[in-house]
């Protein structure tokens, strides 16, 4: 097996490229800060309410964290990094912003669940009730009814939150609810307010179903991206976010996108160069500078690298809360009302990432012993999300060890995209990616009793992850051989990236895709706004309200804020139909 360091995927949209200097010379409506799917999405609106719009990418390719690579000897297995699916993409931004003329097609994953267990049984989890109903009965008879009450409550949860998925009915567009709103939409039922904010994914699968196999499959999807335990406050939260789309018409359900996650942030591009979006790549923004709040009617600006200032009425940004507040302090001038509140928000904003993630070229498919035995008439697994654990106990473990400092990657979750996707491999071959926790941002050193590093301890923990990265890697590997022991003869070259290197090759603070962790404490009101304290200055990014994950409703929130603060309608700017 060949391991390889990561070569770039270009990204580019025709006609998107344009000179710096020509940038500097003209007044911009909105700058936007960074090329994610949601700098993308906001610019797509603005520019289609007819504003002049600039897109700056530090990087020399476009999507941020959903983007495409080709980081392998051969270049036919292209990559999607970091997300691997889309199972909350906003559908009012692919209708309005006409991603499906665009080439955004996505194949949803049905089976959505397949997790072998140690006895060499596995189960299967459908879109269709009936069938998982079957499944359930097959390892846990005395628990289909309790599983289907399971299912049937995050759905309440689903219908009550989001409605139609259009403006006034779901929650997700516009301003986050408060608490109290919130509780009023879910009509004061204690059980689901105490998901939304308090209890731990492990009780409410306890409370449904009793068989330990099911709890094993079950528990993982309230700490997927999450520096938390299944048996922590708040982790039912988090399976309730991710629980809340809907996906070509199917609640809940995830699906990959043909040729992959960066073909969203390329369809996004072009809805944005079509309206008149300019998009520059590899020019970093070094400081924003703040408006003077219309004292003076001067706008923001955002100062580049090379020093270059470029003017406009609104500067957003789609870089994380703590790379946006280093913008602004980077610009200088007096701090505004309300500066100090934000930037010790900033500061308490917890971002570093438990995630480690293997893409994986294989040769050809492992084997699942649990697949294999006798008797077996099941999907073949690869059609499914596959999770590998042991038990909630033995996760509840990992993310203890991981809060030490120690790497316990106990708990994955596999994706096999060639399944449904022939497109993204060389015929014959397949590709697997693992999402993979507990991996901290920052490794205690070794012999220290299992102390992480400070803060102050920068350069320990890089030197750290870059001796540790490949064993940490195998420990992944490892963990899925229980349940597919040929696994590692099956890749031909794989690509690791821990935090740290998220970090450094998406610039996202802490390694961590969703800009921050989506606990309770961090969501709805808690969440960031698309308005900062800082006069024209914006956020996009999914720290901001409803939260991470390739939703785009994060954009289309700041550019109907944008818009609104400009004096134009968002009512007319959001109903533009498609072109």
């Amino acid at each position: 097996m060949q391991r390889k360091s990561n070569a770039g995927w270009a990204g580019t949209v025709p006609g998107m490229v344009a000179q710096v200097a020509e940038a500097t010379g003209r007044h911009w409506d909105a700058v936007i800060v960074g090329a994610g799917h949601n700098g993308l999405t906001a610019a797509a609106y603005l520019a289609r309410a007819g504003r002049s719009v600039l897109v700056l990418e530090r990087r020399g390719q476009l999507g941020g964290a959903c983007t495409l690579e080709t980081p392998f000897a051969d270049e036919r297995f292209v990559m999607s990094p970091c997300a691997y699916l889309v199972g909350l993409l906003h559908p009012l931004v692919v209708e309005e912003l006409g991603l499906r003329r665009r080439g955004y097609r996505v194949q949803p994953v049905d089976p959505h669940l397949w997790c072998p267990f140690e006895d060499g049984t596995a189960l299967t989890l459908w879109d269709e009730p009936a069938r998982t109903a079957a499944s359930v009965a097959e390892v846990a008879p005395g628990d289909v009814d309790g599983y289907l009450a399971y299912e049937a409550l995050f759905g309440r949860l689903r219908r009550a939150l989001r409605g139609a998925y259009t403006e006034g009915t779901d929650t997700w567009l516009g301003p986050s609810p408060t608490r109290g709103e919130l509780e009023a939409r879910l009509g004061h039922d204690p059980e689901l307010v105490e998901i939304l904010f308090h209890t731990p994914i492990a009780d409410v699968i306890a409370r449904h179903v009793g068989d330990e196999r099911l709890r094993t499959a079950l528990h993982g999807q309230g700490i997927i991206g999450t520096f938390a335990g299944p048996r922590d406050p708040g982790t039912a939260a988090v399976h309730a976010m991710h629980s809340l789309g809907t996906l070509e018409g199917k609640p809940g359900a995830w699906g990959y996108v043909e040729g992959g996650m960066g073909r969203v942030s390329l369809a996004l591009a072009e809805a944005a160069t079509e309206a008149g979006a300019v998009i520059l790549t590899g020019v970093p923004v070094a400081a924003v500078v703040p408006g003077d709040g219309g004292a003076g009617g001067g706008g923001p600006a955002v100062v580049l690298e090379g020093g270059e200032v470029i003017r406009a009425g609104a500067v957003v940004s789609n870089a994380d809360p703590k790379r946006t507040l280093a913008l602004c302090q980077a610009g200088g001038g007096d701090l505004p009302e309300g500066f100090t509140a934000f930037a010790g928000k900033v500061d308490a904003w917890r971002s570093e990432s438990p995630v480690v993630k293997l893409n994986c070229a294989l040769g050809r498919l492992p084997t699942f012993t649990a697949a294999a035995r006798a008797g077996y008439d099941g999907p073949p697994p690869y059609r499914a999300m596959v999770t590998i654990s042991t038990g909630t106990d033995a996760t509840q473990a990992a993310c203890e060890a991981a809060r030490r400092g120690e790497p316990a990657p106990a708990w994955c979750e596999l994706y096999f995209q060639t399944a449904y996707d022939g497109s993204v491999a060389p015929p014959g071959a397949h590709t697997m990616s693992v999402f993979a926790q507990y991996a901290p941002y920052r490794l205690a050193a070794r012999g220290t009793g299992g102390v992480p590093p400070t803060a102050a301890a920068g350069a320990a923990k890089e030197s750290d992850w870059d001796g540790r990265r490949e064993q940490i890697a195998d420990t992944v590997i490892a963990e899925i051989a229980r349940f597919a022991p040929d696994v590692a003869g099956c890749i031909v070259e794989r690509q690791v990236l821990g935090p740290p290197d998220v970090e450094a090759r998406i610039g996202l603070t802490g390694g961590h895709i969703f800009q921050g962790e989506c606990l309770p404490d961090q969501m709805w009101r808690q969440r960031f706004a698309p308005r900062t304290p800082v006069p024209g200055v914006y956020m996009c990014g999914a720290a901001t309200h409803p939260g991470g994950s390739v939703i785009a409703a994060n954009g289309r929130n700041a550019a109907m804020a944008v818009l609104a603060d400009l004096g134009q309608s968002t009512t007319a700017s959001a109903s533009i139909s498609s072109r």
